[in-house]
C-alpha cells in the first residue's frame, strides 16, 4: 500500500507543531509562575523586603521570557528559517510505504529529499488535523489530514502503528 500527500506550510501549522508539544512546558511554566507568584505576594504581605523579592520578580519575570519565546518566537524563528531554506511557495511532497517513507521538499531556494523507515523514527505525533513526524527530536515535518491524496487518515494511521507502535502518539479528541 503506498499512500502520498502533498503540503505547504503556513505560520499556524509550525505554531500547531510547537504546541503539540508544548503541553508540558506550558503547565510546567504556568505551575512555576504560579508558585513564584505565591511567594512574592506572601512575602509582600509579610513585609518581607529583602533580596527575596528579587528572586520571586526575577522568577516570575524568567518564566514569562521563556514562554514569549518558546511559543511566540520560536514558531516564527522556525517558519522563517523554513522560507529562506526553501522558499515560502516551497512544497512537501510524502510517499508513505508499509515499511518507509520518503519526505520531498520542493522549493525555489532549494530541494530535500530523505528516506526514512519507520524504525528509525524519534515520534509521530497524530492530532485532530496534523500528523507531526520527527526524524529526530529536533527534526520535524508537518502533515495536515486535509492534504492526504490517496486513502485515509485512518489507514496510515494503522500502517504506522502496525509498523512501530512505540513511537505512535495520537492526540485525537
Amino acid at each position: 500500500m503506498v499512500i502520498t500527500a502533498r503540503n505547504d506550510i503556513t505560520k499556524d501549522d509550525i505554531k500547531a507543531l510547537v504546541n503539540c508539544n508544548g503541553s508540558k512546558l506550558k503547565f510546567m511554566l504556568i505551575l512555576i509562575t504560579a508558585v513564584f507568584s505565591a511567594f512574592l505576594v506572601f512575602a509582600l504581605i509579610a513585609g518581607n523586603k529583602s533580596s527575596d523579592l528579587n528572586v520571586y520578580i526575577l522568577g516570575v519575570v524568567w518564566c514569562a521570557v521563556v514562554y514569549v519565546y518558546a511559543f511566540i518566537f520560536n514558531p516564527k524563528l522556525k517558519y522563517n528559517s523554513f522560507v529562506k531554506k526553501f522558499g515560502a511557495d516551497a512544497v512537501i511532497k510524502y510517499e508513505f510505504k508499509e515499511k518507509n517513507f520518503c519526505i520531498t521538499i520542493n522549493g525555489k531556494k532549494g530541494e530535500f529529499q530523505k528516506y526514512k523507515d519507520y524504525f528509525e523514527m524519534y515520534r509521530i505525533y497524530e492530532t485532530p488535523e496534523y500528523y507531526f513526524f520527527y526524524l529526530k527530536s529536533s527534526e520535524s515535518y508537518i502533515l495536515k489530514k486535509s492534504q492526504l491524496t490517496s486513502e485515509t487518515a485512518k489507514e496510515l494511521s494503522e500502517m504506522i502503528y502496525k509498523e512501530n507502535p512505540r513511537i505512535f502518539v495520537q492526540r485525537t479528541k
